[in-house]
């Protein structure tokens, strides 16, 4: 049983189906947002879906070319960095919800049952098998048996943490998004730009509109209120880049009212769970490392993170733990690389010192 159909919850799907597990349970809450912050696919992506057996050129699906990044980091001039300039093809800016779809549909087709929407509501384990308690939204419940567990359901590990692991929280990073128009420049590209409280993300998604993040930690919003639509859009126009690629949207008027855009808050902090795995369950994607957008890493993340938890939920099956204690340790290596990379890249932009947010984030990695 997987809770969580996003990403990582519909690859490891896949790739159980693929490794012979004939019985494959996905379990969602079916939550939906109007879009999502992880909208753009790095290289690898391709390959990842190529191994699953999927299509690998998701242009066909209505995707569109992602090539590189553009970015004010530590300076006030634009640095253009092209996949193709570091030997790789380009990656994909995706209309989020629809890609999460088409990857949950492929593992419907190819033999997965799902559930939604449908949440947990208890589960125990006894003589190797685990027998757990549904409810739907509509207050039906179900009781369901399973020999493995996987948690997919993202930050908040709700699978995991009710087992006994522990969540570790890095930092109280969120991202407040909107849509804006872009610009033909903006086509192709993410855009990153750092300013006094944080830093702004930018993208054209397929239909031709943009994406434009604020990024800041949650007492920093608070305390500078950018959560007002007017501060938000003040300190949207001071961008450099960000209000020239994807220009700031004025309040429309309607029937004599102003309608103010819509901003989405997300959360998007750095954590971690303090195990990868336990008797008879795993931790994928989110669920297990949870990385700041900056890195762009979380769908590559996520299929990463299902295509080496197959091996070991097939090992547990077979009564093999040394498969899980590898996927451990690999979540440790990925863990420590990500907070050393995390710490050097922050540390390259030091135009305001007496941030309270950069210089959080200039006092080094954190302890582990």
């Amino acid at each position: 049983m997987i809770v969580g159909a996003g990403p990582a919850g519909s690859a490891t799907a896949l790739g159980l189906l693929a490794a012979g597990v004939e019985q494959v349970l996905l379990v969602d809450r079916g939550s939906a947002r109007p879009f999502a912050i992880g909208e753009s696919a790095t290289p690898d992506v391709a390959q990842m879906l190529g191994r699953l057996g999927l299509e690998t050129d998701l242009g066909r699906l209505g995707h569109r070319p992602y090539h590189g990044n553009l970015s004010l980091w530590g300076d006030a001039k634009p640095q253009a960095d092209y996949f193709l300039q570091r030997g790789h093809g380009h990656g994909w800016h995706l209309q989020r919800a629809e890609f999460d779809a088409w990857l949950l549909q492929q593992a419907v087709d190819r033999g997965a049952r799902l559930m939604c929407p449908t949440s947990v509501k208890w589960c125990t384990r006894s003589e190797g098998v685990w027998q757990a308690n549904l409810a739907s939204t509509d207050g039906k419940q179900k009781r369901v048996q399973a020999r493995m567990l996987v948690d997919a359901g993202g930050r908040r590990a709700p699978l995991a943490t009710r087992l006994g692991a522990q969540r570790r929280r890095l930092d109280g990073l969120v991202g407040l998004a909107t849509r804006a128009t872009a610009t033909p420049a903006l086509a192709g590209m993410s855009l990153v730009e750092p300013f006094e409280h944080g830093w702004w993300y930018a993208a054209c998604l397929p239909d031709g509109q943009a994406v434009v993040t604020l990024m800041s930690d949650i007492d920093v919003v608070r305390s500078q209120c950018l959560q007002d639509w007017h501060n938000y859009l003040s300190a949207w126009r001071t961008t450099a880049k960000v209000a020239e690629l994807a220009p700031p949207c004025p309040p429309q008027e309607q029937d004599g009212q102003t309608l103010q855009p819509n901003i989405q808050t997300f959360a998007a902090h750095s954590s971690y769970l303090d195990r990868a795995a336990g008797q008879g369950w795993i931790a994928v994607g989110d669920a297990l490392l949870a990385f700041d957008p900056l890195t762009s890493s979380g769908i590559s993340g996520a299929l990463s993170d299902a295509e080496a938890a197959v091996p070991a939920i097939v090992g547990q099956l077979a009564g093999d733990s040394i498969a899980s204690r590898h996927y451990a340790e690999r979540a440790n290596r990925t863990f420590i690389r990500y907070i050393e990379g995390l710490h050097r890249q922050y540390g390259a932009e030091q135009r305001w010192p007496n941030s309270v947010f950069w210089s959080r984030r200039h006092a080094g990695p954190v302890g582990v």
